[in-house]
């Protein structure tokens, strides 16, 4: 019997994995039972390496983010696999709320429908759905903004170089999203306007940021929480400058596309 990965001799018929490349050797056919207790096992397991992530992102986050950058790499998640779980999820929650709850998206309630421009309405509606249908991309836009930030307020601590703050800030942002997704999903069933709830983020935000830099960079509460509102108020900064951006390439699109006209100055 040879091994279906890799083709190579098995020694005996009682071999459960490769000697030459590792891989399970399992001579039953694929049944639905198979598949859902293989489920079961990798991701919802105790020992699972998810779990331990993010229990550990949640109580000690120097653990996992010390542990990758200091290459040890097999005990949790690796950071670019639970950046890619993060993106998934944030996809998955924004095609649940816009296919089956587009009514809690809706700024209705928040501005106005639809704002003259010129002799014409634009609906803002638009807008928004298109930032949603985007947010994945904007968080991974957004990741070497957050990791510059901290670097820079941490210019008197030599522990983490820019590489290793880019580890620091890829781990807590997905963490975070993680645990959004959640609430997030909880709300749904209360009939909660998510732009309404998004804004209460920023409360667990700091929270969760300051617990982070406390215990990475060993220093007090007050310092870390001084520290993370500096760092959420220059990345504020930049979002609004590259919000200002995308709102002008917007506003050429639709000109450009006969959507609005040009204001008659005359």
């Amino acid at each position: 019997m040879n091994c279906k990965n890799c083709n190579s001799q098995l020694s005996g018929d009682f071999d459960h994995f490769c000697s030459n490349c590792g891989e399970r050797i399992n001579a039953n056919r694929l049944t639905v039972k198979s598949i859902v207790a293989l489920f079961f096992s990798n991701f919802l397991s105790y020992d699972n390496k998810f779990i331990k992530t993010f229990r550990d992102l949640t109580l000690r986050p120097e653990s996992v983010i010390n542990s990758y950058n200091q290459g040890f790499r097999r005990k949790y998640v690796n950071v670019v696999s639970y950046f890619g779980l993060t993106i998934t999820l944030i996809g998955l929650q924004f095609f649940v709320f816009r296919r089956f709850f587009p009514q809690l998206l809706s700024v209705g309630d928040l501005i106005e429908n639809s704002v003259p421009v010129n002799d014409q309405m634009f609906n803002p509606e638009t807008f928004i759905d298109n930032f949603y249908q985007y947010q994945g991309l904007l968080t991974l836009v957004f990741i070497p903004v957050y990791a510059l930030s901290s670097k820079l307020l941490f210019l008197d601590s030599n522990r983490y170089n820019l590489a290793e703050h880019f580890v620091i800030n890829i781990y807590t942002n997905a963490h975070f999203l993680i645990f959004w997704f959640v609430l997030s999903m909880i709300s749904i069933f209360f009939s909660i306007n998510y732009n309404v709830f998004s804004q209460f983020a920023i409360i667990p935000m700091l929270i969760y940021m300051t617990y982070v830099f406390k215990r990475l960079f060993d220093i007090k509460t007050f310092n870390a929480f001084i520290r993370v509102v500096a760092y959420y108020l220059i990345v504020l900064v930049v979002m609004l400058v590259f919000a200002a951006i995308i709102g002008i390439l917007y506003g050429i699109y639709l000109g450009a596309t006969g959507q609005i006209k040009p204001i008659d100055l005359h």
